[in-house]
C-alpha cells in the first residue's frame, strides 16, 4: 500500500515525519508542506493511505482525502481542531492541544514505549512549555543539522533514545543559543517599533518569527509581539506574520486573517501591500519623538 505522509515544515513537523516513517517503513513517502502551498496532486492520487501530522489543510482538502483514502490526522494547533471539530470526529489519529505533533504523534504509532528524550525536547519548545533545562540548547544544535525526516543517520539514534547524541547535540547548541539571543537583542533594539494592534500594545519588528523573539519582546512589556517579513508564495510577493503572547490568545488574532496557530503562538499571511499589516486592520504606529 503505498503511504504519503504531509508535514509541516518544522523541527516538530519533520520529528512526526522521521516517527511516521519509523513505524511504517522507508517506503512511506514525505512531503513537506507549509500553510497555503498546494497540495501535491500527483503523489495523492497514487497513494492509498495518507497521514497528515502537525499540519492541516482547508477543509474541503481534508474531507476530500478522508473521503477516498485511508486517511490518519495527528495535529495540535488549536484553530485548526476547533474548525474541522465538526467532521473530523471520526478520523482515526490523535488531535489534542497540550501536546506537540511529534509527541502526541509518538503516542500513536508506538504506545507502550516510552517517548524519546530527543522528542520531548522538540515538543518542549514548540508548544513554548519550556518545562525541560536542556530544551532551548537542545533545538539550538538541533536547527544547525540536516533533520529532513529520510536523514536516518540523524533520526535513527534519537529515536532509539541513544543519550550521547542527544548530549552531543545540546553541547554544541548551548553556545549558538548564547550567541543568537544576544543577536536577536541587538536587532530588536535597532528594527523594532511600537504599535497598537487589535488594540493591544505591540512590537512589530521585520524578522522571521521564533518564539525566542517573542519572548523577548514580551519581557519588554509588550502584549503581543509582532514579527513579519515578505517571501513569494505561488508566483505571489507575500507577507508572513507570527503573533506571540502569554496574555492573549493570539490564534483568535491571526483567524480574523484567514490564519490560526496556537493560543500563546499563530500566524496568518497576505498579499503584500503598502503596510506590513493586513488590510481590515486595527493599527496605530506610536510615534517616537
Amino acid at each position: 500500500m503505498q503511504t504519503l505522509c504531509l508535514h509541516h515544515n518544522d523541527a516538530d513537523g519533520r520529528a512526526s515525519a522521521a516517527i511516521v516513517r519509523r513505524a511504517l517503513g522507508a517506503d512511506v513517502q514525505l512531503y513537506e508542506m507549509d500553510y497555503g502551498n498546494f497540495l501535491p496532486l500527483e503523489q495523492v492520487l497514487v497513494s492509498e493511505q495518507i497521514i497528515v501530522v502537525d499540519f492541516s489543510l482547508p477543509r474541503e482538502d481534508m474531507q476530500r482525502l478522508a473521503a477516498y483514502h485511508q486517511f490518519t490526522w495527528i495535529d495540535h494547533h488549536k484553530s485548526a481542531i476547533d474548525e474541522l471539530a465538526e467532521i473530523a470526529s471520526e478520523w482515526p489519529g490523535i488531535r489534542d492541544t497540550r501536546e506537540a505533533a511529534c509527541v502526541l504523534t509518538w503516542k500513536y504509532f508506538f504506545p507502550d514505549q516510552p517517548i524519546p528524550r530527543a522528542i520531548v525536547l522538540i515538543g518542549d519548545r514548540d508548544i513554548w512549555r519550556w518545562a525541560e533545562a536542556d530544551t532551548g540548547s537542545f533545538n539550538e544544535g538541533l536547527h544547525q543539522l540536516n533533520t529532513h525526516p529520510r536523514n536516518d543517520k540523524f533520526w535513527v539514534p534519537l529515536l532509539d533514545n541513544d543519550t550521547k547524541t542527544v548530549s552531543r547535540i545540546i553541547a554544541q547548541g548551548e553556545i549558538l543559543r548564547e550567541a543568537r539571543l544576544r543577536e536577536i537583542h541587538r536587532s530588536i533594539t535597532s528594527c523594532g517599533f511600537p504599535v497598537s494592534f487589535e488594540g493591544y500594545p505591540t512590537l512589530a519588528v521585520n524578522l522571521h518569527g521564533s518564539g525566542d523573539i517573542g519572548q523577548q519582546i514580551r519581557n519588554m512589556g509588550y502584549r503581543i509581539a509582532y514579527c513579519y517579513m515578505d517571501s513569494v508564495q505561488n508566483g505571489r510577493l507575500t507577507t508572513f506574520v507570527t503573533l506571540y503572547s502569554a496574555e492573549v490568545d493570539v490564534s483568535k488574532i491571526a483567524c480574523q486573517f484567514g490564519g490560526g496557530g496556537h493560543a500563546g503562538a499563530a500566524g496568518f499571511h497576505f498579499e503584500r501591500g503598502p503596510s506590513p499589516f493586513p488590510p481590515g486592520a486595527q493599527v496605530e504606529i506610536e510615534v517616537r519623538v
